[in-house]
């Protein structure tokens, strides 16, 4: 059972993204952001589903996203203290209430680095001036509040005990593949909510493969020259 953490402080983000949209340092200062990096919105609101954008304006926030998160979006909103609008808009119609959304704006500031280039030329056809930003939400997540310092204390806490509890497991004859489902099953037994990247287990000649596939291969006494 995972323990109980330092809450995390959501509430504030937003009014800090303003801030610095307001500045932008050596980028042009944009009046509204449109977020459509998934881990930044789930910064800004505390929701993980996986489709979503959010527009930031100087005085409300809106979350778009489709029917499927209609009760998850709405739950983990206002669980993490967000100051955001949830909206539920069929995908062939978020495009049109995105511009809606933007109808008053002067500048509106696009994440550069995720966006896509069918979207930014779609935002680009309004009047107003569209701006590439980069690393405006990624600079204020490099400071971690208490409660992201407890979750990263806590994810390495149930590493380090999944990995000891698998280590006398790892021996002639386990495949990788069976050893990496033991290890992420451990890791979840502990109270993680899943492995933030395919576990990777490699032996022989996959041990020189960096991102190698754990698969049917069976480890091997270790030979010596």
């Amino acid at each position: 059972m995972a323990p109980a953490l330092a809450p995390m402080d959501v509430e504030v983000r937003l009014s800090r993204l303003r801030a610095v949209m307001s500045e932008a340092g050596a980028q042009a200062p944009v009046d509204t952001l449109v977020v459509t990096n998934l881990t930044n919105i789930r910064y800004l609101t505390g929701f993980t589903g996986s489709a979503a954008v959010l527009v930031a304006a100087p005085d409300a926030t809106s979350l778009i996203t489709d029917g499927r998160y209609a009760e998850q979006a709405s739950t983990q909103v206002r669980a993490a203290g967000a100051e955001a609008t949830v909206e539920i808009v069929p995908g062939p119609e978020q495009h049109r209430r995105l511009m809606a959304l933007l109808g008053g704006t002067r500048r509106v500031g696009l994440e550069a680095e995720s966006i896509t280039w069918a979207q930014a030329r779609r935002l680009a056809e309004r009047p107003a001036e569209t701006v590439a930003t980069a690393g405006l939400v990624e600079g204020l997540r490099l400071i971690k509040d208490r409660g992201e310092v407890a979750r990263i204390a806590a994810a390495a806490a149930i590493v380090d005990s999944a990995l000891a509890e698998v280590g006398p497991m790892i021996a002639p004859g386990i495949t990788e593949a069976d050893l990496a489902a033991e290890l992420d099953h451990r890791i979840r037994l502990g109270g993680a909510e899943r492995t933030s990247f395919e576990t990777i287990v490699a032996s022989g000649p996959n041990s020189a493969l960096p991102h190698a596939r754990p698969g049917g291969r069976r480890l091997e006494p270790a030979t010596w020259w």
